[in-house]
């Protein structure tokens, strides 16, 4: 009796997790759409830099943590007893060319507007279903809790020359090969940060198959350096891989 109500509380559990994949972009909450963006098969995070000191409890300080969480206090803070404000940076890296993180940002747009029209939702429709046959592109925006450093950081993809990101911008498959940029596009005011333009094939052949991983790297100073890694095997949406 016990394996059987284990067996259905499995069932059940694949047939919400099958609902949700097959749930309309129409109908994705702002949680779908953050978990498409950056936590899943087609957008990930990387993280650098530390928090605030204004992150610590103080009141779940234990005596024995007390002198330590004490030493990383006075290490954030300077004589004025102010902390020091957070360095977190959050790049997002997301396979724009994917139609699921397209449905996200168009979603995006439906969510931010009061009384969405059928015009609207037929333009965002058809950016969904653009056709990227022969292009792979990958999108970078980035996330600061300290807007000062918003600049500096942006600085870097709008200053990136095509030319030098060709050489240290590319994506590797777990073979080893890698497939370098073709194109690049600097940030402009559509929300969807710089976008990395490859070629889908490679000497003759698609570069990417379902039995894939890929990592995508890119250097674009001697601080700013991104290496994400996919699995291709969960890159399938409504029935067909996408990347």
């Amino acid at each position: 009796m016990r394996l059987i109500l284990v067996c259905l509380a499995t069932l059940l559990l694949a047939n919400v997790a099958l609902a949700q994949k097959q749930k309309p972009w129409t109908e994705w909450t702002k949680k779908d759409i953050e978990k498409t963006l950056n936590d899943s098969a087609w957008g990930q995070t990387q993280t650098e830099g530390s928090e605030s000191s204004s992150s610590d409890s103080s009141g779940a300080i234990t005596q024995v943590a007390a002198p330590r969480a004490a030493d990383r206090q006075l290490s954030r803070t300077g004589e004025t007893g102010e902390a020091k404000p957070s360095t977190v940076v959050k790049y997002h890296v997301r396979f724009l060319s994917a139609k699921p993180v397209r449905a996200a940002f168009a979603r995006m747009v439906m969510l931010s507007k009061q009384q969405p029209d059928d015009a609207l939702a037929g333009q965002l429709q058809a950016f969904i279903d653009r056709d990227f046959a022969d292009y792979i592109v990958v999108s970078v925006g980035i996330e600061v809790a300290d807007q000062k450093m918003a600049p500096p950081l942006m600085r870097a993809f709008t200053n990136a020359a095509v030319e030098e990101l060709k050489k240290t911008v590319y994506l590797e498959r777990k073979d080893g090969k890698k497939l370098f940029l073709m194109d690049y596009r600097a940030p402009v005011e559509d929300g969807m940060g710089a976008k990395f333009v490859f070629p889908r094939t490679f000497e003759g052949q698609p570069f990417l198959s379902e039995d894939d991983t890929v990592r995508f790297v890119a250097q674009l100073n001697d601080k700013m350096k991104l290496n994400t890694r996919y699995k291709l095997s969960d890159m399938l949406y409504e029935g067909k891989l996408e990347y």
